[in-house]
């Protein structure tokens, strides 16, 4: 059970919004085969590649740059789909982590010297969207320190979050509320991340998969505020903690049955 004990309205006096500026500037975590993730029930008919397909068709490119990073540790570019994208740049690195994936991801992203209000949205592989999501996230952006699109399923139906609070804001589109956790797939501005860079690489460093949930616990102690939409415009593609009421299953079926051509 969630108790909503505060609201906060984005043209209220009392909240200023937040610095942002300049288009959001995603990165897109790939690999070639992930050996930690081969054992999660998934939707039916669900591929990475379908996840691509859905974040080309959903993402506003006058809004938002996409950078695709792959780990070819198990491979090469020639073995993964992202072999037929010309359009946007690809970086290859090689870990066979997770973890280590993050960690190269978070040195590329310091030496791209972004403006310090540049919203940087850090995106793994296996997540679906829905249309308008890239405004939506920098709505989010301008009421918090991080926002995630994913709307935790658990937080509502699992024991552990019984006693769970959540403060309640609203922007243009949805409301919001704060969790204390999420994934490694996460949005914030370039200043809130080289602040807090120790501790993003502190729970990557030595490691194969990164501790996203203590990482996170961490920053709200320190101060730090974490928001996801509700109901979510993203979802991790694992139905046991999907993102409630969001027909995604159909939305996988829908990409399915539509081709597109990568180009």
């Amino acid at each position: 059970m969630i108790t909503i004990w505060k609201k906060l309205f984005s043209n209220s006096p009392s909240t200023q919004p937040r610095k942002v500026s300049g288009k959001i500037e995603v990165f897109v975590r790939h690999c070639i085969s992930s050996s930690i993730s081969q054992h999660k029930k998934r939707f039916p008919h669900f591929s990475r590649e379908l996840c691509h397909k859905n974040l080309l068709e959903t993402i506003d490119l006058e809004k938002a740059n996409l950078t695709f990073f792959l780990d070819t540790a198990k491979g090469s570019l020639e073995d993964h789909f992202l072999k037929q994208e010309k359009r946007f740049p690809i970086v290859e690195v090689k870990e066979g982590t997770e973890a280590g994936s993050f960690l190269r991801l978070l040195e590329h992203i310091e030496q791209r010297n972004l403006h310090p209000d540049t919203p940087i949205y850090l995106l793994e592989d296996d997540y679906l969207h829905r249309p308008n999501w890239t405004e939506v996230l920098l709505e989010g952006l301008r009421l918090a320190d991080y926002a995630t699109l994913y709307d935790h399923r658990d937080k509502y139906f699992f024991p552990m979050y019984e006693k769970l609070t959540s403060r309640i804001f609203v922007s243009k589109s949805c409301h919001w509320r704060t969790t204390p956790s999420t994934t490694n797939t996460f949005a914030c501005t370039m200043k809130t991340l080289q602040k807090h860079l120790p501790v993003h690489r502190r729970f990557s460093q030595n490691r194969a998969i990164t501790a996203d949930h203590e990482k996170f616990c961490l920053l709200q102690k320190s101060g730090a505020t974490l928001i996801s939409p509700i109901p979510g415009w993203s979802t991790h593609a694992e139905p046991e903690f999907a993102s409630p009421c969001i027909d995604w299953k159909s939305m996988i079926m829908s990409l399915k049955e539509n081709p597109y051509v990568l180009r």
